[in-house]
């Protein structure tokens, strides 16, 4: 057996055990499971977005010191 028929033969095992999984689990589960991954994903994109807007913030407060540091005369002066 070649490799590629391995690969073929894997994915097909896969693909029926997935299938046989769907066919057997109650449809109320898969719908939870559903929902579970709508949420995670909800959530993900929030910490993202949050995340997201803590760096911008940092950012300008990093420049804008910076900015004051470098205007500044330096110690002792």
């Amino acid at each position: 057996m070649t490799s590629t028929e391995e690969q073929h033969g894997i994915v097909a095992q896969v693909a029926r055990m997935g299938d046989k999984l769907l066919s057997t689990l109650p449809p109320a589960f898969l719908l939870l499971v559903l929902i579970n991954i709508l949420f995670l994903g909800m959530v993900m994109w929030f910490l993202n977005s949050q995340m997201a807007q803590r760096t911008a913030m940092i950012e300008k407060f990093a420049d804008r010191c910076m900015e004051i540091a470098l205007r500044a005369q330096p110690p002792g002066k």
